[in-house]
């Protein structure tokens, strides 16, 4: 007689079962090292733009200066965000590339229809007079010189988390001078709620305002 070796329907199923059972478990932890990886590179990012700003800062004894409320729409982006980045890289290259972050476009929170470019928010302004700088730089000239620094990056949730309770258009744009530590507390990152969790990336620089509010936001940036 001739016999025939093969696998059972219960061995397949057995089989498959553990195999999903492998893919569920290695699936999430792949895509939390990978949000890990990026959280990393961008905080690498951060802090290049923030030694660039540094090195700016001894030649110049200013800080660059933007004004995030002067690009709200896409299309000013290369006369608003970029204004600081073009300060950076021109005529003196304090950095030899712009960095872009590696989550890709975001979102507004509560307006998912507005995306924002792909870009580190750079912004700066006095922390005496807690204004923000303006361009050209006789446009608010209680901004200057600009003594610190704030750059943004939208995080691995793909959304702007600054816009709602935060207001745009002060120094630093998440209107912390209300002296309310809270609100900034709960839109700074924190891998601990989940790598892909609400929150924005900060790094700060140069001298903090003072207040509960910039204790908070100085402390919780990434260093």
């Amino acid at each position: 007689m001739n016999r025939k070796d093969a696998f059972t329907l219960i061995e397949l199923l057995i089989v498959v079962a553990i195999i999903a059972i492998l893919a569920a478990i290695a699936v999430p932890n792949f895509l939390e090292a990978q949000t890990r990886a990026k959280v990393s590179r961008a905080k690498t990012d951060m802090r290049t733009i923030a030694v660039a700003e540094e090195a700016y800062l001894v030649d110049w004894n200013t800080y660059t200066h933007v004004n995030r409320a002067e690009d709200t729409p896409l299309a000013t982006y290369t006369t608003g965000q970029w204004a600081g980045y073009r300060e950076l890289t021109t005529p003196v290259a304090y950095m030899t590339s712009i960095p872009l972050p590696p989550f890709g476009q975001s979102r507004v929170w509560q307006a998912q229809q507005n995306w924002r470019p792909n870009i580190y928010k750079l912004g700066s302004g006095n922390s005496m007079s807690r204004e923000a700088a303006g361009k050209p730089w006789s446009s608010n000239p209680n901004a200057f010189p600009c003594d610190c620094f704030l750059i943004d990056c939208d995080g691995p949730d793909m959304t702007e988390d600054s816009t709602g309770n935060f207001t745009t258009g002060t120094f630093p744009w998440n209107n912390a001078d209300r002296n309310d530590p809270i609100p900034i507390l709960e839109r700074i990152y924190d891998p601990t709620n989940g790598t892909v969790s609400r929150g924005e990336l900060y790094r700060t620089g140069g001298q903090k305002p003072a207040g509960a509010a910039y204790d908070a936001l100085w402390t919780g940036s990434s260093k």
